[in-house]
């Protein structure tokens, strides 16, 4: 290998003493792990069973991998890697059966040494079977008459015409899916929103105003154009959906250019058109589809800009692209210019650190004029417009989750003028319809205008509660966010998408929108898949589809590019890091709430597994064009 020469302490297969070694490694550690005798349950299962027979096998191969031959980096970047992820898998278990795991605190620690050991021992063999990327890889165009006979020879892949194929394979899945929604699934928030411009709600930036005029416009054509709010909202669905396919089809196509297998294109694919989840919510009225769409496009394009800057910013076309694509991911929600803003400085300070001043001066420029026309098109402009800002309670949801929490579980931390000044800021029937798992009992009786009154003492407050209860205040955080880093279950994910509406009554569906399915045997499968999953019983197809598996994989794509010393490829899973980071800050764990790191999945799978063609005068991947 190019660098782990002196980390090699023995190279070749593996002798059949060490086979066994590794065998009886990984069976020890799955008796410590599901026996019962170290935590109150099994991790794994039943541990005499033939799926833990199985597990032991794999693991041991995966052992032996990692191990054999043996490499220090390789072996440290998985066992860091398999700490956090058997961190995550023991706090999620317990949070997920709403029960503490602890017998007594050594054999607890001994248990998360087990399980550690076990995703250490499949991240490292990960790494491994992935390692081709640092000592063969693949560059094309190396000269410039090779690639251009080669270019002459097989075409140019991923062009216009692999893109056509798959957005015509994405609307022979779609079309079928809208006949049976038809005209759309109004869901979520829409009909707040509607009654914001056709009703007496005033208007806010509570939700994003360009969602809103997007969404009310296209009804309003087809009240003007067809007299019908339900063929306004059909051109609604038709425009989200075309647009979504489109953008997956996209970014296939560079994943296809950037020399992803046809296979691996393929499965991808299937992710994000053929799934059903998917592909129901390319036909929801919610902000976070569009959001998502744009935040793909931004992920993706973040690895052409960090691998090649130089070549990047002096392709004017797409800089725009990709600074429109930061602007509307922003402007679609509201923290995305949060997420931007994480991503752009801790890049620039990267890059000045690495030496590339002149590269960090323009990304200066670049995110200082998306954050501009972001501020203009979200506070100035809505203002002339007579919107009003949104309520500031929406970030608070995790301290006055945290609050209610000690009110309602442990009444006797509070002294006298705490608990009047509680139940003066959030009203006391709200307070006692505190549920452990949603803030959106508790944020509905929760009084801003006594926290703009003196945030200080809110502050103070908050800060002396859980200094007295710090126990409660990080259990109430972790029961909050635990559906978005644990993959073992899912945290009302599935009931959460709304397939047949919501807020449909009378009173808040002003135009009356209803479904009227064209297909209603299809319409009748995708409400029982989406609300009672099979796959909920298919160990593999449990983990992919969990909305905490893009972490997971963030996670395994930032430890493989550190091992491959690609640091490069390590900056855009800031993006990803930093819209989950916002997540934890949430009211309720939703799967439409992670669509934007859903659809980030196969990007991300690519990256990890080191799929790449590398180009002259740039770190390490190509140029897309």
């Amino acid at each position: 290998m190019e660098h782990a020469g002196k980390n090699v302490k023995y190279e070749g297969r593996a002798s059949g003493r060490q086979r066994l070694c590794f065998l009886a490694l990984a069976a020890a550690l799955f008796v410590v792990a599901d026996s019962g005798r170290f935590l109150a349950v099994p991790v794994y299962g039943e541990l005499f069973s033939l799926r833990t027979a199985g597990l032991v096998l794999v693991t041991a191969f995966c052992l032996r991998l990692a191990l054999a031959p043996f490499e220090a980096r390789r072996v440290v970047c998985g066992a860091v890697c398999g700490f956090l992820m058997g961190l995550m898998t023991l706090l999620g278990l317990g949070y997920s059966l709403n029960r503490s795991l602890l017998i007594t605190p050594w054999r607890y620690a001994a248990a998360l040494a087990a399980v550690s050991v076990i995703d250490a021992a499949f991240v490292g063999a990960f790494l491994r079977l992935t390692d081709r990327g640092r000592d063969r890889e693949r560059v094309e165009g190396s000269l410039p008459e090779a690639g251009f006979n080669r270019a002459k020879r097989l075409g140019r892949p991923g062009g216009l015409r692999l893109w056509l194929l798959l957005t015509f394979l994405t609307g022979c899945v779609y079309v079928p899916v809208f006949l049976a929604v038809y005209p759309g699934v109004y869901s979520y928030d829409a009909s707040v929103q509607v009654l914001q411009c056709f009703g007496g709600l005033p208007l806010s930036t509570h939700h994003p105003l360009l969602h809103t005029w997007f969404l009310c416009g296209c009804l309003k054509a087809g009240l003007v154009w067809f007299g019908s709010a339900q063929a306004g909202l059909a051109l609604h669905s038709v425009l989200q959906s075309a647009f979504v396919g489109g953008v997956f089809s996209a970014v296939l196509c560079r994943m296809r250019r950037r020399s992803a297998p046809r296979l691996f294109l393929a499965l991808s694919w299937l992710f994000l058109a053929a799934n059903p989840y998917l592909a129901v919510f390319s036909f929801v009225t919610t902000k976070d589809v569009l959001f998502g769409a744009f935040f793909l496009l931004t992920f993706d394009m973040a690895f052409d800009m960090t691998a090649c800057p130089e070549g990047f910013f002096a392709d004017w076309g797409r800089t725009a692209l990709l600074w429109v694509c930061v602007l509307f991911m922003c402007l679609f929600r509201n923290q995305g210019i949060y997420v931007a803003l994480f991503f752009f400085c801790l890049t620039g300070l990267c890059w000045i650190r690495r030496g590339r001043r002149a590269q960090a001066k323009r990304l200066a420029v670049f995110t200082l004029t998306a954050a501009a026309a972001w501020y203009a098109l979200s506070g100035p402009v809505p203002a002339l417009l007579g919107a009003e800002r949104g309520d500031m309670r929406e970030m608070l949801s995790v301290p006055m989750q945290q609050l209610a929490r000690v009110y309602h579980e442990a009444p006797d931390t509070l002294d006298g003028e705490e608990r009047a000044y509680l139940e003066e800021l959030i009203d006391v029937q709200a307070l006692n319809s505190y549920v452990r798992v949603n803030a959106d009992p508790v944020k509905s009786g929760f009084r801003t205008e006594v926290l703009k009154e003196d945030p200080g003492r809110f502050l103070k407050v908050w800060a002396a509660v859980g200094l007295r209860a710090p126990r409660i205040y990080l259990d109430s955080f972790f029961m909050g966010n635990w559906g978005y880093w644990y993959p073992g279950a899912s945290q009302y994910w599935i009931s959460y998408i709304l397939f047949d509406g919501a807020f449909m009554e009378a009173d808040w569906n002003l135009l009356g929108i209803r479904r009227d399915s064209r297909l209603p045997g299809l319409e009748e499968w995708l409400r029982r898949v989406t609300l009672t999953p099979a796959f909920e019983s298919v160990p593999v197809l449990r983990f992919l589809f969990n909305q905490a598996f893009p972490f997971w994989l963030a996670l395994l794509s930032l430890t493989a590019a550190v091992y491959r010393r690609r640091f490069e490829e390590a900056l855009p899973l800031l993006l990803v890091i930093g819209y989950w980071g916002t997540l934890l800050l949430g009211p309720v764990t939703n799967l439409r709430y992670a669509l934007p790191l859903i659809y980030s999945v196969p990007v991300m799978a690519v990256r990890a597994i080191g799929w790449q063609t590398k180009r002259p005068g740039c770190s390490s991947l190509p140029d897309p064009e």
